[in-house]
């Protein structure tokens, strides 16, 4: 017995054979018994490149291991649900083969499948309780897998998206059952042994729908748990191809969206009553939903001829080795927003790879009248699913927006209580990151840049209801260089002009890409809401990976421009840029921000984003430290910008927060 887990199945005698229903489905009796759920022992550090072999630690939301006690016996289908037997149901339903399992098919479609079926034949039929699948997969064993404590040959293989698969796995370290074979996929059930109790691909073939809401475990024994009583996400288990191997455990979790439909996700069905255990209430709210304000606050602008500036002050606060749900190895992405009450908002993504199934999404909060943030809080997280790129806007008025990429789509929810509660996620598509902060123009357009490249621009017209997306169908104008369908670069800012065109500025992160701008900038110009597009170089340097530039439009009526002066890569040696001080010009290196009173056309006022002073060190992303000084700034981060009602902007890079007025961006620094 591993000594992680105090699995203690009563392995059960079963009370009858398997029978076949009126739609050819093999059902097999699960008799009562009681295990231990979850895996505790040593946390995953999810540092998969070092060790790509390893897949027997446990994450973060599979402890505490509890024991779990099902009361009520239960019949589960052998097999996931087939192509076949679904299209009884939906006849128009897609799938190559009608032995292969069904997969497309959303929460939701899985739920309507087994109220049909339950109609049909007069029987209750219902999708099985997390703890009811992971009692039917561990068939009394205690060990990783119901084969042991690894898969056998054969069991697993990764066919698809091999380009993570090479990210994680070069082919020095890359596990046997990862390497290519000659084989196509496939997705028939039953090609693997059936574990003790007789169900087929409990481990891998596609992952598979759960009855519950997914949320944390308590330390408790309970009797036929169900889940928590509501939530944003549905439990998944069982992993599919093409995934890590130790996200096919007994005990890993995965959670998505109910609405979701994807070509790795299906299910099975449990024949027999709802069990009559209890639903555990809604979890504590994370610190950042505690104890918020939902007064509207009485704010005095700051003297607009007073020079004022603040930071840098980080407001990524993770205690160290930390391996979730936060995660102290990369934090990175962020956007900042105002809340109604006053209060800042600012989330990120927080991982050790940002290509890894870990990732999810922290928050947070600088309270009104506080002087420091908060520390870190989870604030979005589907379980093994990569929720990248979180993006925040306030629309200024009741509603915030968090939105961000998912499994295969996009979401957007919405709060109207200052962050502390959030609406039901809304699927959006295209699945892409998206490229800047939001953007709504005088006619009322909300709109966003996308990073992918059969689209420019996603939009709403009804005030983030319902979200819209032109594709670029012509594949010569579907890239990021800079065509006539489509904006300049990735992580594109954009600004409505005065005369009522869009400008956006890219990043291109190649040196070819770059030439063609004169290692510049790129700035992207429409006039007709982002259907056609034209470019030009603007006089800012090019930047490149480990950074994004922030453009808003300030209160003032002037835009504001923040960026770097060099490409991340030669921080060490930069050449820098030239600035005004009081006393003549100077060289100075990293962070700056540029005003224009011109829609763009010229930007006179440029000024290093530094208090000044001597050199020292100070933390930037993911602990790297940089010098700064009169003449040296931060060099590298994602940037977001907003200006808050005060008139003071706000801008965060990949860890620090910085304060400061217009004021403070046309006066000149003492000359270093």
């Amino acid at each position: 017995m591993r000594a992680f887990v105090f699995l203690l199945a009563l392995s059960p005698l079963l009370a009858a054979e398997p029978i076949t229903n009126s739609i050819g489905m093999k059902l097999v009796p699960i008799s009562p018994g009681s295990f231990m759920m979850g895996q505790d022992g040593p946390a995953a550090d999810y540092n998969v490149k070092k060790h790509a072999e390893k897949f027997d630690d446990a994450d973060w939301d599979e402890k505490p291991a509890h024991r779990v006690t099902i009361a009520q016996a239960f019949q589960i289908s052998a097999t996931e649900v087939t192509v076949g037997q679904y299209r009884q149901f939906d006849p128009k339903h897609r799938g190559q083969h009608d032995e292969d399992a069904v997969t497309e098919v959303s929460w939701n479609d899985a739920v309507a499948f087994c109220e049909w079926l339950s109609k049909k034949e007069g029987k209750t039929y219902r999708l099985p309780t997390e703890a009811e699948w992971e009692f039917a997969c561990r068939a009394g064993t205690t060990t990783l897998f119901h084969t042991g404590e690894a898969l056998p040959a054969g069991f697993h293989s990764w066919p698809s998206d091999v380009g993570v698969r090479d990210r994680f796995f070069p082919a020095e370290t890359m596990p046997p059952e990862y390497k290519p074979k000659g084989t196509k996929l496939s997705l028939k059930v039953g090609r693997t042994p059936a574990n003790a109790w007789g169900l087929f691909d409990m481990h891998g073939n596609v992952a598979e729908w759960c009855a519950d809401w997914y949320g944390p475990y308590e330390a408790a024994e309970p009797r036929d748990p169900l889940g928590r009583v509501d939530g944003d996400l549905r439990v998944i288990r069982g992993g599919s191809h093409s995934m890590q191997t130790r996200l096919l455990r007994s005990a890993n979790r995965m959670s998505w969206v109910p609405e979701a439909v994807n070509e790795r996700i299906g299910f099975r069905v449990v024949l027999g009553d709802w069990p009559k255990g209890e639903k555990l209430p809604l979890p504590t709210p994370p610190l950042h939903a505690q104890n918020v304000s939902q007064s509207l606050p009485k704010l005095q602008p700051s003297s607009p001829d007073m020079p004022f500036f603040e930071g840098p002050k980080p407001f990524v606060k993770v205690e160290p080795n930390s391996f979730g749900p936060t995660f102290s190895g990369h934090n990175h992405s962020p956007a900042i927003a105002e809340c109604p009450n006053g209060d800042l908002l600012a989330v990120w993504y927080s991982c050790v790879d940002e290509a890894g199934t870990e990732l999810n999404n922290l928050v947070s909060r600088l309270r009104l009248g506080a002087t420091e943030w908060e520390s870190a809080s989870l604030f979005w997280d589907g379980a093994d699913v990569n929720d990248h790129a979180p993006k925040l806007w306030w629309d200024g008025d009741k509603t915030l927006f968090h939105l961000v990429r998912g499994l295969r789509e996009n979401l957007v929810r919405h709060s109207t209580d200052n962050g502390v509660t959030w609406s039901k996620p809304q699927i959006i598509q295209p699945w892409s990151e998206i490229g800047n902060q939001l953007l709504r123009t005088r006619d009322g357009t909300i709109l966003m840049t996308q990073d992918v490249t059969t689209t420019s621009l996603t939009k709403s017209t009804d005030g983030g209801k319902t979200w819209t997306s032109e594709t670029i169908t012509d594949k010569k104008l579907a890239h990021r260089n800079g065509s006539a369908a489509r904006h300049a670069g990735i992580h594109a800012p954009i600004v409505e002009l005065n005369d009522g065109r869009l400008m956006s500025f890219g990043r291109l992160n190649s040196e070819s890409e770059q030439k063609a701008f004169n290692f510049k900038t790129p700035a992207s110009f429409s006039s007709d809401g982002g259907k056609i597009w034209t470019h030009e170089a603007t006089e800012f340097p090019a930047i490149s990976s480990v950074q994004r530039q922030a453009l808003i439009r300030l209160r003032e009526g002037s835009l504001l421009f923040c960026s770097f002066t060099d490409l991340s890569a030669n921080a060490r040696n930069p050449k820098g840029m030239t600035f005004q001080s009081k006393n003549g010009e100077f060289n100075g290196a990293g962070l700056f921000a540029a005003v224009s009173f011109d829609d763009g056309k010229t930007w006179p006022h440029k000024r290093l984003i530094t208090p000044g002073g001597p050199q020292r060190t100070v933390n930037g992303i993911d602990r790297n430290m940089f010098p700064l000084s009169d003449n040296r700034a931060e060099h590298n981060g994602y940037l977001a910008a907003i200006q808050t009602r005060d008139g003071c902007i706000q801008l965060i890079s990949s860890r620090n927060h910085y304060v400061f007025n217009l004021a403070w961006l046309k006066s000149l620094p003492t000359r270093p």
